[in-house]
């Protein structure tokens, strides 16, 4: 389950003067969304909360072994009795690491502000038996007699 943990590329989030001067996330409350991951035997299961975010605004991208969840948010609140407006603009993107993951059985559906993505496990590789290696002769011969002597 640790090659899950989410990929963050270019910076160490603690890193207050690495941070870009125009990142509000504190103050915004974060350029990001919450995502939850469980596991089971064959696979991991990733929930990726996206309230308000149609289907058509959420892309899933596949490169370098790092799956990159990104959405367009365009989401409003109105309260018309005080005047009161609260909007949610902009682009939101997490990427996770998928070393272990079997990438061509990646599915992924969408419902009631919720991406659920399931991440098949790679199966195990057999154990290779031990077996003996035999000593060519490099003769060159088609039909080795060096043996034989």
């Amino acid at each position: 389950m640790y090659t899950m943990i989410p990929f963050r590329a270019h910076r160490d989030p603690d890193d207050r003067f690495l941070r870009s001067f125009f990142d509000m996330s504190d103050w915004m409350g974060g350029a990001t969304f919450r995502v939850d991951i469980r596991e089971n035997d064959s696979n991991y299961l990733l929930e990726a909360e996206l309230p308000g975010v149609d289907e058509k605004d959420i892309a899933l991208e596949l490169e370098n072994n790092t799956l990159t969840i990104s959405a367009e948010l365009n989401c409003e609140r109105k309260d018309d009795r005080n005047c009161y407006s609260e909007r949610r603009y902009g682009h939101v993107s997490r990427s996770f690491n998928l070393d272990s993951i079997d990438q061509e059985h990646i599915v992924a559906s969408h419902k009631n502000g919720i991406l659920y993505v399931t991440l098949p496990k790679c199966k195990p590789e057999p154990r290779r038996q031990a077996r003996r290696i035999g000593i060519n002769c490099n003769c060159g011969q088609d039909a080795c007699k060096c043996e034989e002597q």
